[in-house]
């Protein structure tokens, strides 16, 4: 799945155990509910976490990222859901 983001967009994976989190195009920032670590991404890195836990993805400036399953990742029933792949757009205050 690729998503075009603008400039200070803000999306979530809700659970981002097994996701490729792929920068594109642009800057992302990528931070884990519970996670001291800030992860900045460019064009052509990626980041992955096998823990369950929620990712924000942050654009800094226009930016483009794709959402995979990583690889070897298997989900309980032999697959993984596109529904599991979804970003969820957030809201930010101007």
């Amino acid at each position: 799945m690729m998503i075009e983001l603008a400039h200070r967009d803000l999306h979530s994976v809700p659970d981002a155990a097994g996701v490729q989190i792929r920068c594109q195009a642009g800057s992302l920032w990528i931070t884990l509910d519970h996670d001291t670590r800030d992860i900045v991404l460019d064009p052509g890195q990626s980041f992955s976490t096998p823990e369950h836990r929620r990712a924000l993805i942050f654009a800094l400036g226009p930016a483009c990222v794709s959402l995979e399953p990583a690889s070897g990742s298997a989900r309980e029933g032999g697959g993984w859901s596109r529904a599991r792949l979804q970003a969820t757009p957030i809201a930010v205050g101007a």
